[in-house]
């Protein structure tokens, strides 16, 4: 199935290269538009508020910490971003004209900056600042704000309140049994994956990408666990696989592993559509996201089944340093991953929106996060082992080789990263990967402007994007 992106954008003009491409509301001073998934539409009357998430119709309620929101009235817009900031809100303004917008997809910057009298321009280079994109004049929201834009006698106005950072109350952990805080953490996830299959279709069917890690093995089990008709798939690549240590959970949990072999080529044809969804060019960050990336392009495992993950697990839950030496660095080292990573992109519910499928990573859910952020570093490394809490407490579930299986030399993810740093150093001549992905979002850029956010020819797009690097 080809993806069809997902959005809204509002702002105070009318974006004539929207009009195309879903329908226009006019709310008093404001213009809406939005495509949400099938069968959705704005509400008729105004105010309304839409979860940034799913870009749907919210039913009122309190707010989590981690809920992000457009509330829209015919005075003004009021964005909500959520604390972990995974499905971000973009703004742009021209002051001297009192034109603005936010809009959730970073593609839509060339036709809705036309619409501000504002230029579409590439920064040259990474974003200078924790706000900036790849686009100048482009902003991100920041996390766990309120902003509010109001129409006022003189023109607009905004003003924004900070809302307390959840991470802040974590700087000094407090479980330091690895058993207790091993327990509540699986506590945690358990009561998370309910809750997925609380709000999923009934008779819906599950999936999971399992590794031979911890990580995946836990939700998996989880998942089998509490009676989910869950299959598990393992991805190989020419760089290697974990097949083998995938199967030996499965054959505890009887269920059938179904591995996903992807070739070179899939990988790096896969290369757009990651910078597509993750709309930046880090490097490290962009080949990260090229396994999921390349199993959902691919329809590796079928649409109609809820993929659960264990992504999120190592930013709180390993570590680098001897934690008995250096535990006050590895608090920081933890605190500052999941900080990066909620400015990334990586967690976001973008692409599987624009696919129509139903992705979770139960390990980024708050109510876990706050568990493994109470945890001291002593009970996540010790004895040379990460994430000993976790091994511990699945050590009383699954055989001892499984919990605590040894790490092996190169990770098929890190294999996947080298071999692609080879590829595209051939492809390109450098090995400045980041020119490369850069030139991929110029590309995307150039087709957005034409009314195209979803290329349908990755390698025209890639092959195109080579010849633009090379020419730097």
């Amino acid at each position: 199935m080809a993806p069809l992106s997902k959005w809204c954008v509002v702002g105070n003009v009318p974006v004539p290269g929207l009009e195309t491409l879903a329908p226009g509301v006019h709310l008093g001073d404001l213009h809406v538009y939005h495509r949400g998934p099938e069968g959705t539409a704005l509400p008729a009357e105004a105010p309304f508020e839409l979860d940034v998430r799913t870009l749907t119709p919210l039913q009122g309620g309190a707010h989590e910490a981690t809920a992000a929101s457009l509330r829209i009235a015919q005075d003004g817009i009021a964005v909500r971003t959520s604390a972990l900031n995974e499905d971000p809100v973009y703004y742009a303004v021209n002051r001297l004209h009192g034109r603005f917008a936010y809009f959730t997809d970073l593609l839509l910057a060339p036709l809705v900056l036309p619409a501000l009298d504002l230029p579409v321009t590439l920064t040259d280079g990474p974003p200078a600042y924790e706000r900036a994109t790849l686009l100048a004049g482009v902003e991100r929201l920041p996390h766990g704000i309120v902003a509010h834009t109001r129409a006022t006698g003189r023109g607009w106005t905004m003003t924004t309140a900070d809302e307390p950072d959840p991470l802040a109350d974590h700087r000094t952990p407090h479980r330091d049994d690895p058993l207790a805080a091993g327990e509540a953490q699986l506590d945690a996830l358990a009561a998370e994956i309910d809750r997925i299959a609380a709000s999923s279709p009934d008779g819906g069917r599950y999936a999971t990408l399992l590794s031979g890690g911890i990580d995946s093995g836990t939700v998996t089990y989880l998942a089998a666990t509490r009676g989910l008709p869950v299959t598990p798939y393992s991805v190989g690549t020419p760089w290697g696989d974990e097949f083998a240590d995938a199967a030996e959970l499965c054959d505890v949990l009887g269920l059938p592993l179904t591995p996903i072999h992807l070739d070179e080529d899939q990988i790096i044809a896969s290369i757009p559509e990651a910078v597509r969804w993750l709309g930046l060019a880090e490097p490290e960050v962009i080949e990260v996201a090229l396994t999921a990336t390349s199993v959902q392009r691919l329809a590796a495992v079928p649409a109609d089944r809820t993929l659960l993950t264990g992504y999120g697990s190592d930013l709180m839950n390993a570590g680098l340093y001897d934690p008995f030496d250096h535990p006050d660095q590895l608090i920081g080292q933890t605190l500052s991953s999941v900080d990066r990573t909620r400015r990334s992109n990586e967690l976001s519910n973008r692409m599987p929106l624009a696919y129509g499928t139903a992705t979770h990573h139960p390990f980024w859910a708050w109510p876990v996060m706050r568990v493994a952020l109470e945890t001291t570093p002593q009970c996540k490394v010790r004895e040379g082992r990460e994430k000993y809490h976790l091994r511990t407490a699945m050590g009383t579930r699954v055989p001892e080789p499984i919990a605590w299986r040894k790490k092996i030399a190169v990770h098929h993810g890190g294999g996947l990263q080298q071999g692609v740093t080879r590829r595209l150093a051939k492809e390109t001549g450098s090995p400045d990967r980041a020119a490369l992905y850069r030139a991929c979002f110029a590309e995307l850029v150039d087709r957005a402007a034409e009314g195209d956010l979803e290329p349908s020819d990755p390698w025209a797009l890639f092959e195109r994007a080579v010849r633009r690097s090379r020419t730097r």
